[in-house]
């Protein structure tokens, strides 16, 4: 009975060191099994990660054209004619008209006076 405590206290110094090195190994197994589904995660992350990179680099190559065709409808509504150019051309054409209508008068009283005079109009 005299040796008793001290055989105790050695077994709960061994018992002590076995829940420690039992909480270390669990402890090691877990950071394992965490970094596999970690690295699962970061694996699966990547791939989709990628593939959005792929549909972006898409999409931007798709807007750069559109952006290109918007310019060129931008330069051709430039070109367009202005409502002044319209009204100015309206004038010209007016104006043009205005001669015909004098000219096709004056064709027909040239033509109206070699009929009377008994010219006939070659067809």
């Amino acid at each position: 009975m005299k040796y008793w405590p001290i055989i105790g206290f050695i077994a709960q110094i061994v018992f002590g060191m076995l829940s420690v090195w039992l909480c270390w190994s669990l402890r090691q197994f877990a950071k394992g099994e965490v970094e596999k589904i970690v690295n699962a995660v970061v694996v699966k992350l990547q791939a989709k990660d990628d593939l959005h990179s792929l549909t972006l680099a898409e999409h931007d190559g798709r807007l750069d054209k559109l952006d290109g065709q918007v310019d060129e409808i931008r330069k051709d509504i430039l070109d367009l004619p202005t409502k002044a150019d319209i009204a100015t051309l309206t004038g010209e054409i007016r104006t043009v008209g205005a001669g015909v209508t004098a000219a096709q008068n004056g064709i027909e009283r040239i033509e109206g006076f070699f009929l009377a005079r008994g010219v006939e109009r070659l067809s």
